[in-house]
């Protein structure tokens, strides 16, 4: 009988983000008879933590500042004594925890986005060029000293070997999953009431933080380009530091009855599911879990181009794919399909039949190869 290997997840915490559902969703669907699994968090808090299997051990750091957190986490790894430590986000800080623990366990980075697009992103204080420069030079240094890298795409891999010199051997590109099993599930449930009453159609549905990166002013501009040709409503799922200036351009805009804020929803697939057509204008994503779950609920995609969404948009296939991050562009896609229920209908089962590839068992597997290649 072969002895279960001991991988840890560590993360800040599980506040909602796209990081954090994926980091839980991949631990609950690693093969808990072939893997010891468990979970360190700086701080035990966020919606995702009651979603970790049970058989999850989760432990919680107790401390704020950056130099108490690596202490505590140095701590654990050294009672614990992990073998592979799966980092998603605070990578420097893990890394300085493991290897001043005189551990034997690998370092393994699970890198969301692309560090470069990261580093243009106007949600956090970019603005001084030093800062870049200082935090570009020490992630060449950390991703070089990491056993291994997982990017979720293509791009993001590119992204990681061209700017920031990291081995391709090093590399792999492991997709975010999708559990298909509880979408088909929730789809069946009614949504809000208040929401119920106004729901029209045609319906385009949009979620995400309310934050800059996803570039909503850009999805209003282009619905209202929409709604000059067509009646339609727009439903936003998600909160945001940007909500009340959202609100505001919906207004000016002359938005205010056709674009529905519906906050955030524990089961957004409810609302998706109910939608025509599914839009996200990020100005980047290295992923975007929330395109496979739309088209888990047999909804065709409406994405601007990035690395993330090259990966999962088949273009014209099971969605479009928008390479001019334009107003104009956007509306164009959007009115196409919404004008073409034929297309609709054969896009949204093609988008559920791609929805497959990233189901739960694929990726669990691909992660368990990854992990056995890495401590091989």
């Amino acid at each position: 009988m072969s002895v279960r290997r001991h991988v840890c997840f560590v993360l800040p915490s599980l506040a909602g983000g796209g990081a954090e559902r994926a980091a839980v969703h991949i631990l609950n669907a690693l093969d808990g008879s072939a893997w010891d699994r468990s979970m360190y968090l700086f701080r035990r808090e966020g919606p995702y933590l009651d979603e970790v299997d049970r058989g999850i051990r989760v432990v919680a750091g107790d401390e704020t500042s950056r130099l108490g957190r690596i202490r505590g986490l140095r701590r654990f790894v050294r009672d614990a004594r992990p073998d592979i430590v799966m980092v998603f986000l605070s990578y420097f800080s893990v890394l300085a925890a493991v290897r001043s623990a005189s551990s034997r366990a690998r370092v393994v980075f699970n890198q969301q986005t692309p560090v470069s697009a990261f580093l243009t992103d106007a949600d956090y204080d970019w603005r001084r060029p030093i800062r870049r420069r200082v935090f570009s030079a020490v992630a060449r240094l950390a991703y070089g000293r990491a056993d291994a890298v997982v990017a979720t795409s293509r791009g993001v891999a590119d992204d990681l070997a061209q700017r920031f010199a990291v081995g391709r051997s090093r590399l792999h590109v492991v997709h975010n999953p999708v559990d298909l099993t509880r979408i088909e599930s929730a789809v069946q449930e009614a949504i809000d009431p208040d929401h119920a009453a106004v729901w029209t159609r045609p319906a385009v549905v949009a979620a995400g933080r309310l934050a800059d990166a996803k570039n909503y002013p850009l999805m209003l501009e282009a619905f209202a380009l929409v709604r000059a040709q067509m009646p339609a409503r727009l439903f936003i799922l998600g909160r945001g530091e940007l909500e009340p200036a959202l609100r505001a351009r919906a207004q000016q805009l002359g938005l205010a009855d056709d674009v529905v804020f519906c906050g955030f929803q524990r089961n957004p697939w409810k609302y998706i599911a109910r939608g025509d057509v599914f839009v996200l204008t990020s100005h980047y994503e290295g992923f975007g879990n929330v395109l496979v779950e739309a088209m888990a609920c047999r909804v065709p995609v409406v994405a601007t181009a990035s690395p993330g969404t090259r990966d999962i948009v088949h273009s014209g296939t099971d969605g479009v794919i928008v390479e001019r991050h334009e107003p104009e562009s956007v509306a164009t896609a959007l009115v196409g399909l919404l004008r073409d229920t034929s297309s609709l209908r054969r896009m949204g089962e093609a988008a559920r039949c791609s929805a497959e590839r990233f189901a739960m068992p694929a990726i669990a597997a691909a992660y368990d190869r990854v992990f056995q290649a890495v401590l091989a």
